[in-house]
């Protein structure tokens, strides 16, 4: 008992950590309105993440390590590839003027 709840405990932390990390980028973005919609399906939990905010003009580049849509100045360089640490899958629709959605899926209580 006590190994699969350390482990469910620990998906949880990288699943919120993914998770906060698409919120401060989307309210960086100065995004009005954002949902997260979550389901669980045995051990696979699935997370998106959905702004109604200006979308990304480049999401082909979005996946690749220290892509950005921040002025130089304000760069941290984890953006996305960030969230592929946590998540078992990290994937990024976007549509310019419409938004973006950050599709996310964990496997939880191995």
């Amino acid at each position: 008992f006590k190994k699969i709840r350390e482990a469910t405990c620990a998906a949880t932390e990288m699943c919120t950590a993914a998770v906060t990390n698409c919120i401060i980028h989307a309210y960086e973005g100065q995004v009005q309105k954002i949902e997260i919609f979550c389901r669980r399906e045995g051990q696979k939990l699935w997370v998106d993440v959905i702004d109604k905010g200006v979308g990304i003009r480049d999401v082909a580049k979005a996946m690749e390590p220290l892509f950005t849509t921040k002025p130089e100045k304000d760069r941290s360089g984890m953006g996305f590839t960030f969230m592929e640490a946590f998540m078992d899958e990290v994937t990024v629709e976007s549509q310019v003027g419409y938004g973006t959605v950050v599709h996310m899926k964990k496997t939880i209580g191995r």
